[in-house]
């Protein structure tokens, strides 16, 4: 039986960024979370096949691979874009997370990448730790997680019961508890790196301790970068995840 509910992931660029679609076809309505690298043509596909009008876009950081496509995507859907204050120093000038200064980020990411950064900052809207946003007909808490970056979110939603996940490394089909869209937080195994400018191994345990650690075991995670997973998975199985526990303990 289909649900009007659904969660669509789509994987793009060169980084395999993991971008989700989350709705409510009932409504005709979503928010999209990190459109990365080829996102201004997959998203728009995805809307199309779906009948979904966008909302917003939500940035779990502000790393280039996660929000690539917003410019185009926060200008042609009319929308605009929230991500946490602490990383706007990545939304003026992305090469920065390469550690490039801002004389230098044009060449670098006009070199490198052949792209030309024109950021809709007019659109731009903070989020904060315990926001509660509703976009799509859904519910989503945000849960500030410094640690990969100073300004990284993660957005956990309980409004996601039964609701079918189009995703094709999913290994779950359908939403039996909550769903933690956990960006470049915590992964399939391991967790996001810290060893790229203002990012910090001592946050990013913090984070695994305040936000993953008390989910329940099926909770879902929908991450950044590779396949889903559950929290009693990472839990039994991931060797930072025990580290952090170790860490909560001290």
């Amino acid at each position: 039986m289909q649900h009007d509910k659904i969660v669509v992931g789509v994987t793009l660029g060169r980084w395999q960024t993991n971008c989700f679609v989350v709705g409510d076809r009932a409504a005709g309505s979503c928010v999209v979370i990190d459109p990365g690298e080829g996102g201004a043509a997959a998203v728009p596909d995805v809307l199309t096949r779906l009948d979904l009008r966008c909302e917003a876009i939500l940035l779990t950081h502000g790393h280039i691979d996660h929000y690539w496509a917003m410019p185009d995507l926060a200008r042609s859907l009319d929308v605009p874009v929230r991500m946490h204050p602490a990383d706007r120093w990545l939304w003026d000038n992305p090469a920065a997370g390469f550690g490039a200064t801002a004389e230098q980020a044009p060449a670098v990411l006009e070199q490198q990448f052949g792209l030309r950064w024109d950021p809709p900052t007019e659109r731009l809207e903070d989020l904060a730790h315990g926001d509660r946003l509703s976009y799509g007909g859904v519910r989503l808490d945000v849960h500030h997680n410094p640690g990969h970056t100073p300004g990284h979110v993660t957005f956990l939603s309980g409004d996601l019961q039964g609701a079918d996940v189009d995703f094709a490394m999913a290994r779950h089909h359908s939403l039996d508890g909550a769903v933690l869209f956990s960006g470049d937080l915590v992964f399939a195994g391991s967790i996001g790196r810290t060893d790229f400018p203002r990012g910090s191994i001592q946050d990013m345990m913090r984070s695994l301790v305040d936000t993953v650690l008390p989910l329940a075991d099926d909770t879902l995670i929908l991450s950044g970068h590779g396949p889903d997973t559950t929290v009693g998975t990472e839990r039994a199985t991931n060797p930072f995840l025990a580290q952090a526990n170790a860490h909560a303990r001290d």
